[in-house]
């Protein structure tokens, strides 16, 4: 069986140096250490809990959405269907529940690890608040994702929920490894046209995500949007900053442009865009 295990991979990542973009702020580094404080409005209040507990319950098993409901894998559910590649939310149990209900044919989510690609963050904000994640050709990385195998059907569910920023694209020569052991070369995913959110000309990965041989700087969700706190607003309170592009579509959207303006040039595998 494929070995999945996020802290091996994360072991055999390349260190990273632990200064720069977050030096001298509040934000501790270390997210695993962190006690929960009954005080912070991360964690008492649920909007932006939600915003900051992206890309969610990632796990390292693959199995069927059933009814809403992660159950066991079943490769028999996967015919007649397309390999599309979730790298962020995507992957969780949760947020495919927030997007297919409880009624729905069985999904099945396989999980995979994809060579020569990394996961970091699009230059937008997500109506929850939260930074999404994007996929990067990375050369030498190999990342920790998921095959979310997808009727004609489901996928027009998901492209309502994708495109406004992403592009729906055909992947073709990659090296996905599935678990259980087949390798598939030819697979679909949603790329962020937007750009990516970096440091000079480099992105920072997801913390959140696992990955082998590593080369990009990794952030957790509250540490970039403590990041794009001190770029965007830097007066602001954090839970104030993030609930702002939260209630506002507006103050949303400016923002938007100003990642947008400031990010670093999107780097695609070869590919097809077939929906945008």
């Amino acid at each position: 069986m494929l070995n999945l295990d996020r802290s091996r991979a994360r072991a055999s990542r390349t260190p990273v140096l632990r200064r720069g973009p977050l030096a001298g702020t509040d934000v501790a580094r270390d997210n695993d250490s962190m006690i929960p404080d009954a005080t912070d409005p991360f964690v008492t209040d649920p909007v932006l809990a939600r915003a900051v507990g992206y890309p969610y319950d990632i796990t390292t098993y693959s199995f069927t959405l059933i009814d809403g409901v992660a159950a066991p894998f079943d490769p028999n559910h996967r015919r007649d269907r397309r390999p599309v590649i979730g790298y962020g939310s995507n992957q969780s149990p949760i947020r495919l529940r927030q997007k297919y209900g409880t009624e729905h044919a069985p999904i099945p989510v396989q999980r995979a690890w994809l060579a020569d690609h990394d996961v970091v963050y699009s230059a937008h904000f997500a109506s929850y608040g939260s930074l999404p994640a994007a996929l990067r050709h990375v050369p030498g990385t190999r990342v920790a994702v998921a095959v979310n195998w997808l009727s004609d059907v489901e996928l027009e569910v998901m492209h309502p929920t994708e495109v406004d920023n992403y592009h729906f694209a055909r992947l073709d020569d990659l090296t996905l490894e599935l678990d259980g052991g087949e390798a598939i070369d030819v697979a679909w995913a949603y790329l962020s046209f937007r750009g990516h959110v970096g440091e000079d000309t480099t992105p920072f990965a997801l913390t959140e995500v696992a990955a082998e041989n590593r080369q990009l700087t990794e952030l957790s969700q509250l540490e970039v949007l403590t990041l794009m706190r001190n770029r965007l607003a830097p007066d602001d309170a954090l839970d104030v900053f993030v609930r702002a592009h939260i209630d506002d579509q507006e103050i949303r959207a400016t923002r938007a442009r100003a990642l947008e303006a400031a990010a670093v040039p999107v780097a695609h595998a070869i590919h097809k865009v077939e929906r945008v």
